[in-house]
């Protein structure tokens, strides 16, 4: 997967008709039309999954296209790695994104997606001249077939996928993977991506759109993954991976229906990364808590590698992006974002859980055994 663009994000999240209103839509709107037309920039558009997202994308839309910002529009939903390959490709300057990315059902947001700037805010200024009265109707009529308003995300998202994994290997063996996108946004992501035809079988569960999530937080926890867990286990399956709705965040469950720590999931892919592919860096994760950190320091001492941790993994992960890739190996939050740092610049969960499956493929073993292994190893 091709490198993809240093890039600033900023978010506003709030409950839907509480803090999240077409209001705060519209001035939001308006004062990000104003800037993107000072900086002659294109934008993006897309959703998530969660209720009314589509609907108020195509309002946001509108009304950057009423502004004559160069917008484009996503009808589909959308994974925010997708998004930012999108802008990797120069398919737009910046992305706007429907979604509070995995807040509960009851929240709602906006996500933008920039080059790195001080221009573009999504905190309203209250020196910004409000709009004229709201001429937009909501919700908003479909949107009039054109390329920039069927912008297909999914396709070049799928090749670049392909092209970082070695997809032929996990086809031809023989795996059985149970997948829980958790009604978001990957939902078929992953099936797609191995393609059909192949020996390995990729099983997904909650694959519905489902605006209320299943009225669970899309969000990898333990406590919304016993149905996942529960069928890994009584199939004895190679292994079983759930993805957040937005698309960052995952995590693994190995064939006795346990989950993997962070901490185990960033080892397995360092230890695989640097044997197989001779990558370097640092491992990044958080504070070891209960961990065996004499394992830890063992595996280090075995490997050559180096394990940092930090209390705000994220933010150490994103200071060593911001000067070199090349010095981050693998990267992980207690929350199970993983950034892979010869792949690109922030957690892509699909990618990840494909590269556990690559793992799985190869070495013709379960999980479980994968993590013990790579924890003895001398």
């Amino acid at each position: 997967m091709s490198q993809r663009p240093r890039l600033s994000r900023q978010y506003w999240e709030g409950i839907y008709a509480v803090d999240f209103t077409l209001d705060g839509v519209r001035l939001r709107c308006h004062q990000l039309g104003q800037a993107l037309l000072a900086q002659q920039w294109s934008c993006l558009v897309a959703h998530d999954t969660r209720f009314m997202a589509g609907q108020f994308a195509r309002y946001v839309y509108r009304s950057l296209e009423e502004q004559r910002v160069p917008v484009s529009f996503c009808p589909d939903p959308a994974p925010f790695p997708s998004i930012e390959l999108a802008l990797g490709q120069r398919r737009a300057d910046t992305a706007l994104l429907i979604s509070a990315r995995n807040q509960p059902f009851w929240y709602n947001g906006m996500v933008l997606v920039t080059p790195p700037s001080d221009h573009l805010p999504l905190v309203l200024d209250p020196a910004c001249a409000p709009p004229d009265a709201a001429t937009l109707p909501f919700p908003p009529p479909p949107l009039d077939p054109a390329d920039r308003t069927r912008l297909d995300l999914r396709t070049p998202y799928l090749e670049a996928l392909r092209n970082a994994i070695d997809i032929e290997l996990i086809r031809h063996a023989t795996l059985t993977v149970f997948v829980d996108p958790m009604n978001g946004t990957t939902s078929g992501y992953l099936p797609a991506a191995i393609g059909d035809g192949g020996q390995t079988k990729a099983i997904e569960i909650n694959r519905e759109i489902d605006p209320l999530f299943g009225r669970q937080p899309p969000q990898p926890t333990e406590a919304g993954l016993q149905r996942l867990r529960k069928l890994v286990k009584e199939s004895d399956s190679h292994l079983g991976v759930a993805l957040s709705a937005d698309g960052r965040a995952l995590s693994a469950a190995d064939s006795t229906g346990e989950l993997v720590s962070p901490h185990d999931l960033a080892l397995l892919l360092a230890d695989y990364l640097n044997r197989e592919y001779r990558q370097r860096g640092l491992v990044v994760m958080p504070p070891p808590g209960d961990a065996d950190t004499a394992a830890l320091h063992s595996w280090e001492a075995a490997t050559g590698l180096r394990v940092e941790f930090h209390a705000d993994p994220a933010g150490r992960i994103a200071d060593l992006l911001a000067h070199d890739r090349n010095s981050l190996l693998v990267g992980v939050t207690a929350a199970g974002e993983v950034t892979l740092g010869r792949y690109g610049a922030s957690p892509d969960a699909v990618l990840v859980a494909l590269l556990l499956i690559e793992i799985a493929a190869r070495f013709g073993s379960k999980l479980r055994v994968l993590v013990e292994q790579v924890k003895r190893r001398p």
